[in-house]
């Protein structure tokens, strides 16, 4: 993926990307483009947004067991990414229309990379992101179909040094777990497109239905 980014330039703490007309193959379509990019900053690792609301409730102080080894694997972390504004209303307004039984789009559903062009952020907006992964040594494993998450991979150390969060040992009724300490941080350069990070933790997804009982028919009445 590297060799698409023509410079990844340092200066002392500020990064400059630059990249080509299609970068990493993403969006290789003779459909038309949807999306203009909106990463339009430098990217400076001092000037900081907080992603918050990224930190697990169960990640508290007196739950607490220290910090992780810098070398612990962290595998398939999600960086979740946003629609603008603009996206959002226009999105909302299709999915109107796809349900009108008079509009033109009635039941024309979208396919996942229709819906990336449509409503993910532009080609070189995610070469900008993923550059800025990879030079925190992280592994970009992939970007999804619909354009709204890039998985990547890399250690403890890594997400301390570009997310600006450690990850800590969290005991809960008898379990060990690991998660982020506190909510990461990301330069503010790219906040425009990232809403925040998934999988900094190990614990369970929380369950939110629950079993309110059986219920049955009665025959004569046709009760339930």
């Amino acid at each position: 993926m590297c060799s698409m980014v023509r410079k990844l330039l340092l200066a002392g703490p500020i990064l400059l990307f630059a990249f080509s007309p299609n970068p990493l193959g993403w969006g290789q379509t003779n459909q038309k483009t949807y999306v203009a990019p909106r990463l339009t900053q430098v990217v400076d690792e001092t000037n900081l947004f907080r992603l918050r609301g990224n930190t697990h409730r169960l990640a508290r102080p007196e739950l607490d067991m220290g910090a992780a080894p810098a070398n612990l694997p962290m595998q398939r972390m999600l960086l979740v990414l946003r629609r603008s504004p603009e996206q959002e209303s226009a999105l909302r307004k299709l999915l109107d229309e796809q349900q009108d039984k008079s509009s033109p789009d009635y039941h024309r559903w979208l396919t996942p990379e229709d819906f990336g062009r449509r409503f993910g952020p532009s080609d070189p907006d995610i070469q900008v992101i993923s550059s800025w992964l990879q030079s925190h040594g992280f592994a970009v494993n992939r970007v999804t179909h619909g354009r709204s998450v890039i998985e990547f991979s890399g250690t403890e150390g890594q997400v301390e040094e570009a997310l600006h969060t450690s990850i800590h040992k969290y005991a809960v009724n008898g379990e060990e777990h690991w998660a982020n300490a506190s909510d990461p941080q990301i330069p503010m350069a790219l906040a425009p497109v990232v809403a925040g990070v998934q999988a900094l933790n190990n614990f369970p997804p929380t369950r939110y239905s629950h079993v309110a009982g059986m219920v049955s028919r009665e025959k004569s009445s046709g009760q339930l």
